[in-house]
């Protein structure tokens, strides 16, 4: 790639029709993270998975997800950024057709399936988000677009076809052709990112991968406790109204939390901002275990939510002051949906058809790991890393 192209890439890349785009085709590829409990318990009543077997199928697509953004990474970079998402969003919308006519086994091969190919999506708008000159706030906007569409997904969903057992993925399937449309909006290329001389081989170094660990425990606790609280929910007393609409309640504290990640991305330090959350979410799942009334568990589900949305975007500039050269920042969302993935599949473990609570207990236990390990890193870090330290916003 010529100087002049890379400028041009560069400027592309960077301009608002491109950065929406991204956010809008990569939330595509992750719109199901936020409708699993629905998507789960269609398929739970319509006796097309176990109660067990929902753990598998969540850790086999978010995985799969984590997966295939590695697999862009290595091998994709050079491929033109147009015809990639073309194609994942083709696979993408033909795979999640195919789950309508799949049960047991078969739910968890087309979702691996479908995890790889939305990879390529969330490579794609990952890479915008990292070389932009706001990160942080970026990565916000981005959770922010998918908490919008996951919310209006499961709203539309809860009043339009609350008993349709296949409305997740259809609706997926939709979202993925009209995203087509957003494509030629997007850089055709990206540009190469710095390399560290000292690591030859482009991997993070040791506090990048303790930063990937960290991510991975977070997103195990969030999400291997979001695919059992329909189930949780109904333990608790919820009547099916509050359960229908709990999900879309969770999704809009969502919003709310993504706003505040915007609006505070240059107010509040990452620090702050990660322990304070890591430790709420602690709280609040050691609570829902109890498990308390039906009220309190629709109330802490909410406040669930919006906590979710407001903590990830931190680890942005957390990977980025323990990796400047940015390496680390592209492998947080590998490590984010294999951690949605491990999670669901190590809650899966304590999860039987009478009781769930002790899931949300084990999702509590990994929210405080994840806190330690991000003490460690603040606490170890260099003076002049400290000083250097920027919001990365």
């Amino acid at each position: 790639m010529t100087a002049d192209s890379q400028a041009n890439a560069g400027r592309s890349a960077s301009s608002r029709g491109a950065m929406a785009a991204a956010l809008l085709i990569g939330t595509v590829g992750l719109v199901i993270a936020g409708v699993q409990p629905v998507f789960f318990g269609a398929l739970l009543a319509a006796d097309r998975l176990s109660a067990a077997q929902v753990g598998h199928v969540a850790a086999a697509e978010l995985v799969s997800i984590g997966i295939g953004v590695v697999i862009a990474e290595s091998f994709l970079e050079r491929v033109s950024v147009w015809l990639s998402t073309l194609v994942a969003l083709a696979l993408v919308a033909s795979l999640n057709l195919a789950t309508v006519w799949t049960s047991g086994l078969g739910v968890l091969f087309v979702r691996g399936l479908v995890g790889l190919s939305a990879g390529v999506l969330v490579w794609m708008t990952t890479g915008v988000i990292v070389r932009s000159a706001r990160p942080t706030a970026l990565s916000a906007a981005f959770l922010l677009t998918q908490a919008i569409v996951q919310f209006a997904t499961s709203t539309g969903l809860a009043i339009a076809a609350p008993n349709a057992r296949d409305g997740v993925p259809v609706t997926i399937a939709v979202l993925a052709v009209a995203a087509m449309l957003l494509v030629p909006l997007l850089p055709k290329r990206l540009n190469p990112l710095p390399r560290d001389p000292a690591q030859v081989s482009g991997l993070p170094p040791l506090r990048g991968w303790v930063v990937l660990a960290a991510s991975l425990l977070i997103q195990s606790c969030i999400v291997g406790a979001w695919v059992y609280f329909e189930p949780l929910g109904r333990q608790a007393g919820m009547t099916p109204q509050q359960v229908a609409f709990a999900v879309p309640a969770s999704l809009g504290a969502q919003v709310v939390g993504g706003f505040a990640a915007i609006f505070l991305a240059r107010r509040l330090p990452w620090f702050v901002s990660l322990i304070v959350s890591s430790i709420a979410l602690s709280a609040v799942l050691f609570i829902l275990s109890t498990p308390p009334g039906a009220t309190a568990f629709f109330v802490l589900e909410t406040l669930f939510g919006a906590v979710w949305i407001f903590i990830t975007p931190f680890l942005t500039p957390l990977s980025i002051e323990n990796d400047p050269t940015r390496r680390t920042a592209l492998l947080v969302p590998s490590a984010v949906l294999v951690g949605s993935g491990l999670g669901p599949l190590a809650a899966s473990t304590l999860a039987d058809d009478a009781s769930a609570g002790r899931v949300l207990q084990l999702c509590a236990l990994l929210a405080i790991g994840a806190t330690l390990l991000i003490v460690g890193l603040y606490v170890t870090r260099s003076r002049v890393a400290g000083g250097q330290a920027a919001p990365h916003a």
